[in-house]
């Protein structure tokens, strides 16, 4: 609990921030011209400048495109810490389906993040409008490994 609350900290200060609406905008505007279910961009973590737990190594912003399943897949090296930042939608994680809850929401925390484990298959499914997410991993950026759940592909996100 004491994680989700940094976390849930780190995120009121970074959504607050030019830099965050500036990189939110762009990957919209990028997400526009891409066939791709969503596109992002890593945090440096230095510029969070609030604490952050131990365990965690990067930070991305994930914009999932309306309509359009993320795609059902895994992360092997990370534990996924998430939270919609604007959106809405759905979510599966190990085979359990929910509404997605805003961040900022009078919800408990527990409602409101998603904590995903290592190896656990996830998929989002953003409805009406592009979906942000704030998403912080346990691998180091350029380490985060996603496997297909369908397929088994592999790729590497920072390696394209």
């Amino acid at each position: 609990m004491k994680d989700l609350q940094k976390l849930n900290s780190a995120v009121a200060l970074m959504v607050n921030q030019d830099a965050f609406g500036k990189t939110a905008n762009g990957l919209q505007e990028a997400l526009s011209h891409s066939s791709e279910p969503f596109v992002w961009s890593v945090i440096d973590l230095n510029s969070i400048q609030i604490e952050l737990p131990q365990k965690i190594k990067s930070c991305w912003i994930f914009v999932l495109k309306k309509d359009v399943p993320s795609g059902c897949h895994y992360h092997p090296n990370s534990v996924q810490h998430m939270v919609m930042i604007k959106g809405q939608g759905t979510s599966r994680v190990a085979e359990k389906s929910k509404r997605i809850v805003q961040f900022g929401s009078a919800n408990a925390l527990e409602d409101v993040w998603y904590v995903i484990g290592e190896s656990v298959p996830h998929e989002f499914f953003p409805e009406n409008e592009d979906m942000i997410v704030v998403s912080f991993h346990t691998c180091e950026a350029d380490q985060l490994e996603e496997i297909a759940c369908d397929t088994g592909e592999k790729r590497l996100y920072e390696s394209r």
